[in-house]
């Protein structure tokens, strides 16, 4: 895998500088996870459908959190346990987020699945969808004293 820096060298495309961190199969799922599932501890994000193993978890945990896009608090039931929560700049990877699964629905309609729950705050339209999913992560971060 190409490092951001050896990347950077090379190319300053701002595309090719986004995929430096956000380019591989797993980042933007783990992102996901923390944006649009509700899930913020290593086990739950462990335990995501697509079957991440825990040391490719691990990586990109400590990948995302080196590019500032998520960071970590100490769980309150044990400080041996971590939740992880998006950055401001992670959060702006919801447009993003959205559009691939706009791209994808269209696209790859035969081939993807959405629950109903999920649809159903979808179908407001994205703009509505996304200050909701903001909306709610800004409440766990008040509660969790982010």
């Amino acid at each position: 895998m190409v490092s951001r820096n050896e990347h950077a060298i090379r190319s300053s495309c701002p595309l090719a500088c986004a995929l430096d961190i956000i380019g591989d199969h797993w980042s933007l799922l783990v992102i996901r996870d923390l944006l649009l599932m509700g899930k913020h501890e290593y086990k739950e994000l462990l335990e995501s459908d697509e079957g991440i193993s825990s040391n490719i978890l691990s990586d990109r945990l400590r990948k995302l959190q080196d590019s500032g896009l998520l960071d970590v608090i100490p769980h309150p039931e044990s400080n041996k346990r971590k939740l992880y929560f998006l950055t401001a700049a992670g959060k702006d990877l919801i447009h993003v987020l959205l559009a691939l699964g706009r791209w994808s629905a269209v696209h790859r309609s035969d081939a993807i699945f959405v629950p109903e729950e999920m649809r159903a705050r979808m179908a407001k339209g994205p703009e509505a969808f996304g200050k909701e999913v903001l909306r709610e992560l800004a409440a766990w971060e008040k509660e969790y004293g982010v």
